[in-house]
């Protein structure tokens, strides 16, 4: 589809969402760009196994001005990443952080009057679907419209990580419209307590794109790489739009649809790793433009305890030793006999 129709569809959307009011949030975000306090909620607790030595996120933060749309309307911040809480369980993930490549709080504004507060950009909280296609380009004015900016470019070492998730045979052609947008990263390194080997962790994808774009030129998708290797694989496939096991019959945020192989929303991922100088890069893409979101959370992510051999392997090695002993007893015995 067209970048600019989309654009216009995507507005309309915008336009229409703005009399949706907000209700109670399970999944409760706060927005942060906070890296210690991202990597210290995904880590959720001490005793891991795994000891940070450096972390970095690289995202994006926009204070946003809706006077554009109603004169007199205040101006408020959209960020990439927060933390959030998971009291209702949604997804069946437990808390974190949410990273996204558009704002994870979205906009809701209180107008006075008696009337229930409005959103004008809905966040990815706990809440029904008041969208179809909810989303915003870092960069850009509100309501999002063709003439906006598409979002905030991703960098060549960006690019080069993320054209093999989003790999799509419609860019072949022309590469410059399957460029990136909107990238939020962050990357944690990290040195393994002893006894640890691995390490593990659960994610929730989803994206607005789902399912209007789904063979389109709008692949947006996201990659997990440790030490260097994207781990992100489900089924054989990188995540991201196309993937076969989307589907948007799981609700519970804002998102449309939702990566779930056998009805299952929660992915874990992990591998193994050194015992110091490992990195873990999480990073979430826009494809072609920034309009539509695509939104991660992860949890739960600590090491792996090194498995000890089972008992049995460790008898019968005891076994075999005493026999072999025995066996050269009874032989150096022979010996003296016969002398």
């Amino acid at each position: 589809m067209n970048s600019s129709i989309k654009f216009a569809l995507t507005a309309g959307v915008a336009i229409g969402s703005v009399v949706a009011s907000t209700g109670a949030h399970a999944i409760s975000i706060t927005a942060s760009q906070d890296t210690n306090g991202l990597v210290g909620a995904l880590l959720a607790g001490a005793n891991t196994g795994i000891v940070v030595t450096g972390s970095t996120l690289n995202g994006h933060a926009q204070v946003v001005d809706l006077s554009t749309l109603f004169p007199g309307l205040p101006s408020a911040p959209l960020t990439s990443s927060g933390v959030y809480t998971n009291a209702s369980g949604t997804y069946g993930i437990g808390s974190g952080v949410v990273l996204s490549t558009g704002g994870v709080e979205g906009i809701t504004v209180d107008l006075g009057g008696g009337t229930p507060p409005q959103t004008f950009v809905a966040g990815y909280s706990d809440g029904p679907q008041t969208s179809e296609g909810n989303g915003w380009p870092f960069g850009g004015t509100f309501p999002p419209t063709g003439s906006t900016t598409p979002g905030v470019a991703a960098t060549s070492a960006q690019e080069a990580l993320l054209d093999p998730i989003t790999q799509n045979p419609a860019c072949d052609p022309a590469p410059d419209f399957c460029s990136h947008y909107d990238v939020t990263e962050l990357i944690i390194n990290f040195d393994m307590q002893t006894g640890f080997e691995s390490v593990g962790f659960k994610i929730v994808f989803g994206s607005e794109e789902f399912p209007e774009f789904v063979g389109d030129s709008f692949v947006d998708g996201f990659g997990m790489f440790l030490n260097g290797v994207n781990i992100a694989q489900v089924g054989g496939n990188p995540v991201n739009i196309n993937h076969p096991d989307m589907t948007g019959t799981i609700t519970g945020t804002e998102l449309d649809g939702i990566l779930a192989p056998g009805g299952n929303p929660v992915l874990t991922f992990g591998g193994l790793v050194n015992p110091t100088g490992n990195t873990l890069r999480f990073i979430v893409a826009d494809t072609a433009d920034g309009i539509l979101d695509t939104t991660v959370y992860f949890s739960a992510l600590a090491g792996v305890a090194v498995v000890p051999a089972p008992p049995a392997i460790w008898l019968l090695g005891t076994a075999a030793a005493g026999l072999v002993g025995r066996g050269y007893a009874k032989r150096r015995q022979r010996a003296a006999d016969a002398t």
